[in-house]
This record gives structure tokens, sequence and C-alpha cells, in this order.
């Protein structure tokens, strides 16, 4: 509902592509909400769930009120192949292991991107913890080729001041359980770089999305949170730089770029770093400029404070006394 409310007070009327889970354990009030609003895309792929031991089948599951993120899924009838004419598709069960849905996300993601021109401008974004302050895409230049055969790629970096690969257990064992101690060794000193937030034009995203994905087929780790050490693998490993799609990569230091990620700024208040004014309520990038974008904004207290615990509130009170209201008079 925030992401959804601040995308809108920027002005920006592109599509807003989700996944959501499936209908039956979908929060109450969701479903109806999502399908209210305008240019918003909703996606759902059954999944087929492995239980703990890995070999039966069990439905998607729920735990402590919210999915279960180690859950070992597979995407059967997804892929597929069409018959000489054209006319008949055929569908596939899945033949890779099962997968945890933070890295199944980037087929989803990969197939999605299918239905866009080369030349647009696609934000990979986790929704749950973002919101907007500006439209990122405002100040972007786009080609006026759609068939464009080389695009641009951008990168966002976490503080390299609070943290790095090497400082951060997670990211130490998502590199460490995928590559091994010797590339553990190697990137331990370097800046760490953000998976849950990334830009450029469909044609340099699509040929990136194909490489995260074939690491997951390349490694046997199994971390929900894996995505981000095969993300900065790829960068630090110079795979993407002979991509012919890819024009230019670029990887935005934190708070220089249009996307500002928060997370490892977490062991001071927002407003003793100097980004965030009580005031105004605006997160600010190191310039003083308004974040366009900010991400992981639930790690602070006061933005948690101001945003879940006041503004959420306010928000989702407001959309139920209206649909309650709605519902009234058509009965009536």
């Amino acid at each position: 509902m925030l992401f959804l409310l601040f995308r809108r007070k920027t002005g920006f009327d592109g599509d807003l592509v989700l996944a959501i889970a499936a209908k039956p354990i979908l929060n109450e009030g969701i479903w109806d909400y999502l399908t209210q609003q305008s240019h918003v895309v909703i996606y759902h792929s059954d999944l087929d769930c492995l239980d703990q031991d890995m070999k039966s089948a069990a439905p998607r599951r729920i735990l402590q009120g919210t999915l279960d993120t180690f859950q070992m899924c597979q995407l059967n009838h997804v892929y597929g192949w069409k018959s000489d004419d054209g006319h008949t598709v055929t569908t596939a069960p899945d033949p890779r292991e099962g997968r945890v849905v933070a890295t199944l996300r980037y087929e989803w993601y990969w197939i999605w991107l299918q239905r866009y021109q080369n030349n647009a401008w696609i934000m990979l974004l986790d929704a749950r913890d973002s919101f907007f302050q500006s439209n990122p895409f405002a100040q972007l230049h786009r080609q006026s080729d759609p068939q464009l055969r080389q695009g641009r790629l951008y990168f966002f970096g976490e503080n390299s001041n609070a943290t790095r690969l090497g400082r951060s257990p997670k990211n130490t064992n998502w590199l460490k359980n995928a590559y091994g101690d010797h590339v553990l060794e190697t990137l331990r000193q370097k800046p760490t770089i953000c998976s849950g937030s990334t830009m450029g034009e469909v044609v340099a995203l699509e040929q990136y999305l194909r490489a995260l994905i074939n690491e997951k087929d390349e490694t046997i780790i199994k971390m929900a949170g894996s995505d981000q050490g095969f993300h900065n693998y790829l960068y630090y490993s110079r795979k993407l730089l002979n991509v012919k799609a890819i024009a230019s990569l670029t990887v935005w230091d934190q708070g220089r770029g249009a996307i500002n990620n928060l997370g490892a700024l977490r062991n001071w208040p927002l407003t003793e770093w100097g980004n965030y004014n009580l005031t105004t309520r605006v997160v600010a990038n190191w310039d003083g400029s308004a974040s366009s974008v900010v991400h992981q904004w639930d790690r602070d207290h006061d933005l948690h404070q101001h945003l879940h615990r006041l503004k959420f509130r306010q928000l989702s009170n407001k959309w139920r006394n209206k649909n309650k209201n709605a519902n009234k008079t058509a009965t009536s």
C-alpha cells in the first residue's frame, strides 16, 4: 500500500508489475486492493514446492504469519516449446532442482521482460521495504530505437563505510557456500552491491537476468538470499564485461544514485547520519537532494514508526472505510 501510494504521488504512470502468492494464502484484502489500482499488472505462478526432505511435494507454507522463504520450489509447466507450425504449445516439468522463491523471482523477471521493447527502462525493486519520493525514470535518457541492440545497466551499492562483503555474516555465507573460500577471500574487502535494486534498459537487463539465473544452475547453494552472492560475483568476476548487449554497467555508490539503499546504516539512526529530516520526512542523498527511491526504510526506527505505525494504519483504515461505504451504497 505504501509502495503504490508513493509511486502514484510521483506522477509515474508506467506499469507496476507484481508477483503475488496464491490467492488462498493471501492476507485478507490484498487481492481486492491490488485489483482496484491503475497500471498494476499482477502475476501469479503456481509453485510446486518440496518438503524438508527435498523429496515430498508440499503446498506453499505460511510460517508465523509470513510465507516460508526457505521452501524449495519448482516452476513446472512454466517453460515449454512450440510445435513446428507454431500453433501448439507443449509445457514441460521443471528439470531443475528446487530453489527458494528469492531466486525464482529472477526467472519471473526474465519472463515479464519479454513483454517490453528493448529500449524500455525497467527497475527491479523489493516492494515490501521501498517507497518513492520522485519519479526515478524522469531524468533517464531513452533511446528512440525500440530495436536497440545495446543498453545500460545500473547497480546500486550499500554504504561501503558501514559494511563490506566480508564484514556481513550473510554475504560471507552466500559467497562461501556458492563459490568457496578462495572467492570469499578475494571479495572480502569489496563494497557490497544490493541485489534488491537494479535498473536497466531491457536489452541489457535481459542478459543480466540470464547470467544470474545461470549462476544458480552452476552452484549448489540452496540458501535464501543467495541471489545477492550471485549478483556481486557477476560484477566482481567481470563476467558481464564482454556481453555485447550491455553497453555500460554503472555501480552507483549508496546515496548517489536513483535508489538509496539504507540497510547498512542501521548502526545509528538516519537522523544521526544526516540523511533523514524528521520535520519534512524527506530521505536525502549525501548531496542533500531527495532520494528518488528509498530502499530498506524499515531498518530505521523513526522511518518505521512514521511509515508503518502511522502512515500505513491511516491508509489501510481509510481504504477499508471506503470499501465498507461502497458496499453499503451498493446493497441499499
